[in-house]
């Protein structure tokens, strides 16, 4: 692999007998693990470890952060091991007495621009700790922007991770969102209800004097994806749509009990990292709603 350059930086290809201990020191801080949402390594094999997980089928593409003139290791960006496509994730850690110097912007700008040169490489994404705003503006000095969201698990909390990505050859999507309809007795009731329950915002509604339409959207944005709401007094076939939501699911289903939803089904865990429940509404629609594992 090759050494790449920037202004002020080498970005050396990483060898671990020569970088750990330097990379040890940056993942064992706990002040640099809490300031970027991370969890600090408890040893060196802990180190060790986590390295060789992360980058440690990646074909190299890893590289160490030089401050010139020194040789030490600053810090470390590279993609994730080879999951078989041709979209490669990247992550990067840079040692905290470095911080807001604009140094991973650099960094990160140089090895986004070279990923993206390599014919069996489509395009990059990284993800990153909605909370994580430092972060986050390394992405879009890089070129990446935001195109979704994972739920996630932190030590003692729930948190969400921001997907930013971009292409070799950026293309507009022919299908950008969708709009699954369910048909309901009584359209104002279920707008209320799935507004209360996730966070749906009522985008609009129609009819007079009572909604017989209505969008609702994930989010107060335009152009986004959400669910449409039409009233019918003919017979009801149940439909079952599953929701990715960034909490955990049993305060929401038994606020779903609560608000008279007691078909719902208990929430379980599932061999994909997501916990799921599904709620039952009056018309029989099932709602299944998956999100982070506890802790």
């Amino acid at each position: 692999m090759e050494m790449l350059t920037t202004r002020r930086l080498e970005l050396a290809p990483y060898e671990l007998a020569r970088d750990l201990d330097a990379l040890h020191e940056m993942f064992a801080d706990e002040e640099w693990a809490r300031g970027g949402y991370s969890t600090p390594s408890r040893s060196v094999a802990e180190t060790v470890d986590r390295l060789e997980q992360e980058y440690g089928d990646n074909g190299g593409w890893t590289w160490v952060l030089r401050l010139r003139p020194d040789d030490a290791a600053i810090g470390l960006i590279g993609v994730f091991s080879d999951q078989g496509t041709t979209v490669r994730g990247l992550s990067w850690y840079l040692h905290r007495d470095h911080w807001g110097a604009g140094l991973m912007s650099e960094a990160a700008r140089a090895v986004v621009d070279h990923l993206l040169a390599q014919p069996a490489i489509t395009g990059v994404e990284a993800w990153i700790d909605s909370r994580n705003v430092r972060s986050i503006g390394v992405a879009r000095h890089a070129g990446l922007d935001l195109v979704g969201r994972l739920p996630r698990t932190h030590p003692g909390e729930i948190a969400q991770s921001v997907i930013m990505a971009c292409a070799a050859n950026p293309v507009d999507p022919t299908t950008f969102a969708i709009h699954p309809v369910l048909r309901v007795r009584d359209v104002p009731t279920t707008v209320e209800l799935l507004r209360d329950l996730l966070g749906l915002h009522l985008a609009f509604q129609l009819g007079d004097p009572e909604p017989t339409f209505a969008r609702l959207d994930l989010t107060p944005w335009s152009g986004g994806s959400g669910l449409d709401l039409q009233h019918t007094t003919a017979d009801i076939t149940p439909t079952t749509l599953t929701l990715e939501v960034g909490t955990l699911v049993d305060p929401l289903y038994a606020a779903a009990l609560s608000a008279g939803l007691t078909n719902s089904t208990p929430p379980t865990d599932t061999p994909w990292y997501r916990r799921t429940t599904t709620l039952v509404l009056s018309d029989g629609h099932h709602l299944t709603i998956s999100g982070p594992l506890p802790q």
